[in-house]
Protein backbone atom coordinates (compact mmCIF):
# COMPACT_ATOMS: atom_id res chain seq x y z
CA UNK A 1 0.00 0.00 0.00
CA UNK A 2 1.59 3.26 -0.84
CA UNK A 3 1.84 5.74 1.86
CA UNK A 4 -0.80 8.14 0.47
CA UNK A 5 -3.03 5.92 0.89
CA UNK A 6 -2.70 5.01 4.33
CA UNK A 7 -2.40 8.57 5.37
CA UNK A 8 -5.78 9.46 3.46
CA UNK A 9 -7.25 7.01 6.02
CA UNK A 10 -5.21 8.06 8.77
CA UNK A 11 -6.61 11.59 8.41
CA UNK A 12 -10.08 11.06 6.88
CA UNK A 13 -11.57 8.93 9.56
CA UNK A 14 -10.77 11.32 12.77
CA UNK A 15 -11.80 14.19 10.75
CA UNK A 16 -15.04 12.78 10.06
CA UNK A 17 -15.10 11.31 13.73
CA UNK A 18 -14.79 14.66 15.53
CA UNK A 19 -17.00 15.79 12.73
CA UNK A 20 -19.73 13.59 13.19
CA UNK A 21 -19.11 13.43 17.08
CA UNK A 22 -20.37 17.75 16.26
CA UNK A 23 -23.47 16.37 14.29
CA UNK A 24 -24.64 14.08 16.58
CA UNK A 25 -25.28 16.84 19.37
CA UNK A 26 -26.43 19.03 16.29
CA UNK A 27 -29.02 17.02 14.97
CA UNK A 28 -30.45 16.65 18.81
CA UNK A 29 -30.54 19.99 19.32
CA UNK A 30 -32.20 21.01 16.04
CA UNK A 31 -34.48 18.07 15.83
CA UNK A 32 -34.69 17.52 19.62
CA UNK A 33 -39.03 18.22 19.29
CA UNK A 34 -39.47 15.29 17.12
CA UNK A 35 -36.89 12.89 18.78
CA UNK A 36 -38.37 13.82 22.70
CA UNK A 37 -42.02 13.82 22.12
CA UNK A 38 -43.48 12.49 24.71
CA UNK A 39 -43.54 9.42 25.76
CA UNK A 40 -40.50 9.01 23.56
CA UNK A 41 -37.01 9.74 23.40
CA UNK A 42 -34.90 9.36 20.80
CA UNK A 43 -30.73 9.14 20.53
CA UNK A 44 -29.22 9.64 17.80
CA UNK A 45 -25.75 8.23 18.30
CA UNK A 46 -23.68 8.69 15.03
CA UNK A 47 -20.61 8.91 16.73
CA UNK A 48 -21.10 5.29 18.17
CA UNK A 49 -22.02 4.70 14.52
CA UNK A 50 -18.98 5.51 12.84
CA UNK A 51 -16.93 4.01 15.84
CA UNK A 52 -18.95 0.65 14.59
CA UNK A 53 -18.43 1.15 10.94
CA UNK A 54 -14.08 1.56 11.88
CA UNK A 55 -14.50 -1.31 13.73
CA UNK A 56 -16.61 -3.69 11.24
CA UNK A 57 -14.53 -2.68 8.57
CA UNK A 58 -11.37 -2.97 10.25
CA UNK A 59 -9.53 0.49 10.93
CA UNK A 60 -7.40 -0.62 13.51
CA UNK A 61 -4.89 -2.62 11.11
CA UNK A 62 -4.14 1.19 10.03
CA UNK A 63 -5.12 4.01 12.85
CA UNK A 64 -4.94 3.82 16.19
CA UNK A 65 -8.64 3.11 17.01
CA UNK A 66 -8.45 2.94 21.06
CA UNK A 67 -7.24 6.05 21.24
CA UNK A 68 -9.82 8.00 18.95
CA UNK A 69 -12.84 6.15 20.99
CA UNK A 70 -11.10 7.34 24.55
CA UNK A 71 -10.73 10.99 23.20
CA UNK A 72 -13.93 11.03 21.61
CA UNK A 73 -15.30 9.68 24.89
CA UNK A 74 -13.80 12.40 26.91
CA UNK A 75 -15.34 15.03 24.49
CA UNK A 76 -18.33 14.22 24.46
CA UNK A 77 -18.66 13.96 28.22
CA UNK A 78 -17.55 17.70 28.13
CA UNK A 79 -18.81 18.83 25.78
CA UNK A 80 -22.72 17.08 25.96
CA UNK A 81 -22.80 16.07 29.70
CA UNK A 82 -20.33 17.62 32.01
CA UNK A 83 -20.21 14.48 34.27
CA UNK A 84 -16.65 12.59 33.54
CA UNK A 85 -16.33 9.33 32.54
CA UNK A 86 -20.14 8.02 31.55
CA UNK A 87 -19.97 8.40 28.37
CA UNK A 88 -16.23 7.63 27.88
CA UNK A 89 -16.88 3.96 29.67
CA UNK A 90 -19.36 3.52 27.60
CA UNK A 91 -18.00 4.22 24.32
CA UNK A 92 -14.80 1.82 25.21
CA UNK A 93 -16.87 -0.81 26.55
CA UNK A 94 -19.73 -0.89 23.30
CA UNK A 95 -16.35 -0.93 21.42
CA UNK A 96 -14.30 -3.48 23.10
CA UNK A 97 -17.69 -5.82 22.91
CA UNK A 98 -17.88 -4.97 19.05
CA UNK A 99 -14.29 -5.95 18.32
CA UNK A 100 -14.89 -8.93 20.05
CA UNK A 101 -18.18 -9.90 18.23
CA UNK A 102 -15.65 -8.97 15.38
CA UNK A 103 -13.65 -11.95 15.90
CA UNK A 104 -16.92 -14.33 16.28
CA UNK A 105 -19.05 -13.14 13.66
CA UNK A 106 -18.33 -12.72 9.78
CA UNK A 107 -18.41 -9.64 7.52
CA UNK A 108 -21.99 -9.52 6.42
CA UNK A 109 -24.41 -6.86 7.10
CA UNK A 110 -26.39 -8.53 9.23
CA UNK A 111 -24.06 -9.81 11.47
CA UNK A 112 -22.20 -5.97 11.79
CA UNK A 113 -25.84 -4.75 12.93
CA UNK A 114 -26.42 -7.30 15.12
CA UNK A 115 -22.97 -6.72 16.05
CA UNK A 116 -23.92 -2.93 16.60
CA UNK A 117 -26.83 -3.63 17.97
CA UNK A 118 -25.21 -5.30 21.05
CA UNK A 119 -22.62 -2.21 21.20
CA UNK A 120 -25.89 0.02 21.24
CA UNK A 121 -27.63 -1.83 24.17
CA UNK A 122 -24.12 -1.45 26.40
CA UNK A 123 -24.05 1.83 25.23
CA UNK A 124 -27.21 2.62 26.37
CA UNK A 125 -27.27 0.27 29.08
CA UNK A 126 -24.02 2.30 30.57
CA UNK A 127 -25.53 5.42 30.67
CA UNK A 128 -28.62 4.88 32.03
CA UNK A 129 -27.03 3.09 35.02
CA UNK A 130 -24.70 6.11 35.57
CA UNK A 131 -27.87 8.52 34.98
CA UNK A 132 -29.74 6.21 37.89
CA UNK A 133 -27.10 5.90 40.27
CA UNK A 134 -26.34 9.80 40.05
CA UNK A 135 -30.31 10.29 40.64
CA UNK A 136 -30.08 12.00 36.71
CA UNK A 137 -32.17 9.12 35.40
CA UNK A 138 -35.34 8.24 37.57
CA UNK A 139 -37.58 6.11 34.98
CA UNK A 140 -38.19 2.38 35.43
CA UNK A 141 -36.51 0.18 33.86
CA UNK A 142 -39.67 -0.87 31.79
CA UNK A 143 -40.03 2.73 30.42
CA UNK A 144 -36.12 3.22 29.62
CA UNK A 145 -36.37 -0.27 27.70
CA UNK A 146 -39.75 0.44 25.92
CA UNK A 147 -39.50 4.23 25.46
CA UNK A 148 -35.68 5.00 25.02
CA UNK A 149 -34.01 1.59 23.86
CA UNK A 150 -36.47 0.46 21.40
CA UNK A 151 -36.77 3.80 19.35
CA UNK A 152 -33.52 4.67 19.71
CA UNK A 153 -32.41 1.24 18.37
CA UNK A 154 -34.79 1.50 15.31
CA UNK A 155 -33.43 4.57 14.36
CA UNK A 156 -29.29 4.35 14.74
CA UNK A 157 -29.88 0.67 13.04
CA UNK A 158 -31.86 2.47 10.12
CA UNK A 159 -29.14 4.86 9.63
CA UNK A 160 -26.66 2.15 10.15
CA UNK A 161 -28.54 0.11 7.11
CA UNK A 162 -28.39 2.50 4.86
CA UNK A 163 -25.09 4.21 5.47
CA UNK A 164 -23.43 0.58 5.49
CA UNK A 165 -22.48 -0.01 1.72
CA UNK A 166 -21.84 3.84 0.79
CA UNK A 167 -18.92 3.72 4.07
CA UNK A 168 -17.70 0.57 2.75
CA UNK A 169 -17.30 1.62 -0.81
CA UNK A 170 -15.66 5.21 0.83
CA UNK A 171 -13.32 2.70 3.01
CA UNK A 172 -12.19 0.78 -0.17
CA UNK A 173 -11.48 4.08 -2.02
CA UNK A 174 -9.62 5.43 0.94
CA UNK A 175 -7.27 2.51 1.05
Amino acid sequence: MAFWQLTKLRVIYPVLLFLILFVDGTLMSSMGGLFTQFPWHILPTLTLGWLFLGVQFDVEKELPLWFYVVVVGVLFDMYYTGIFGTYTFAFIAAVAVMKQLRHILDERVLSGLFMYLIGLLIYLVISYVSGFVTGIANVSLTSFLLYEVLPTIVLNLTIAVVSYYPVWSFFQFLR
